[in-house]
């Protein structure tokens, strides 16, 4: 209303200057694992590191997620909806869908589960347990009891 232009350049500005080196982000190489044909199977491929763990397990895992599709082991498209990590190292993970189909059997469901730990395993990713959700809500199933974590060391020797 007086007519005055202010500029503000984020180089004169302390936290802006921060903020802008917290969002600069590099290539980080990673590992996908998953149960096929009878046997371990990996792809290597390439996802943006950023500062903050939960993007890249959320990066992590969608990018596993669409590697089951690709390959057709997922009978429909599932994502992640968010990614939590609490401070006391349990991580949550909320999917958009139940990834499970009702026909697969336990066996098919924990091997599934234990991919996705191996593939985050593999990848440096550090947390002591992981909780299942569809919805931010428990994930149901008929063979699997998701109401507790499930162990990041995983359970099955293949």
């Amino acid at each position: 209303m007086q007519g005055w232009i202010v500029f503000c350049f984020p180089s004169c500005n302390a936290e802006a200057h921060k903020t802008m080196n917290r969002l600069r982000t590099t290539k980080k190489k990673v590992k996908l694992l998953f149960w096929h044909n009878k046997k371990w199977q990996s792809e290597s491929i390439e996802i943006l590191q950023t500062d903050h763990e939960t993007e890249i397990i959320q990066q992590l895992i969608n990018n596993w997620l669409n590697l089951l599709d690709d390959e057709g082991i997922m009978q429909k498209k599932v994502t992640i909806q968010s990614v939590l990590l609490s401070p006391k190292k349990q991580l949550y993970v909320s999917f958009d869908r139940n990834p499970f189909d009702a026909k697969q059997s336990a066996q098919e469901k924990l091997i599934w589960i234990e991919g996705l730990l191996k593939t985050i395993r593999e990848n440096g990713v550090s947390f002591q347990n992981i909780h299942f959700l569809v919805h931010h809500q428990t994930l149901q199933d008929y063979h699997l009891d998701f109401s507790n974590s499930w162990p990041m060391s995983g359970f099955l020797k293949l």
